[in-house]
């Protein structure tokens, strides 16, 4: 068999300077004014896309109204706020392998309570991210105070149970694991 180190010969420089123009061309194509303008051609209808996998969520897009569009952005900024709050509050559950699991569940959970609010959440929803947009230090956002013990009213009794479950399943994984590693034979030399 041969050396995979023979098989590979070294690049004279011509053909180095060839494939190295062409990368060249490709990194500095975008940046070209008549590639942007025949882009634009293309996409004259001013949606841009990043391939044949982004058409379905694009023409979702299209098919929205402004006031769909409005509580998309309205949906992500909650979102944007309340995740990184419900991280630091599970993290603080000590939860170790199990963390992941839980905090997609819990992610999920949120997201679905949240789907469609009632008027009374929406007020301190609304009040919550005129707050974040404030830009205030993190000691004087008084509603952001309030977001973890929000979450928490949010989570049902089985919801709770779930993520206890999760975490519990995680926990037994992760000792069976171990105690597998441990009691494994010694290899023979």
């Amino acid at each position: 068999m041969n050396n995979p180190r023979q098989i590979i010969q070294p690049m004279d420089d011509p053909i180095r300077a060839e494939q190295l123009a062409k990368v060249n061309a490709l990194l500095t194509a975008p940046c070209d004014a008549e590639w942007i303008a025949e882009t634009e051609q293309i996409e004259g209808d001013g949606w841009i896309e990043a391939g044949v996998m982004a058409k379905p969520y694009v023409e979702y897009l299209k098919s929205l109204t402004p006031e769909q569009h409005r509580f998309l952005r309205w949906r992500m900024r909650l979102f944007s706020i309340l995740y990184p709050e419900l991280k630091e509050w599970l993290q603080s559950w000590e939860l170790g392998r199990s963390f992941e699991a839980v905090y997609t569940e819990a992610r999920h959970l949120i997201y679905e309570r949240l789907k469609h609010p009632t008027p009374e959440p929406t007020d301190w929803i609304n009040a919550l991210i005129a707050e974040d947009d404030q830009n205030l230090p993190r000691s004087e956002r008084r509603l952001r105070s309030q977001v973890i013990p929000m979450l928490s009213a949010l989570l049902t009794q089985e919801d709770r149970q779930a993520l206890a479950d999760i975490a519990a399943q995680g926990m037994a994984q992760s000792v069976l694991q171990r105690v597998q590693v441990e009691i494994a034979p010694p290899v023979a030399v």
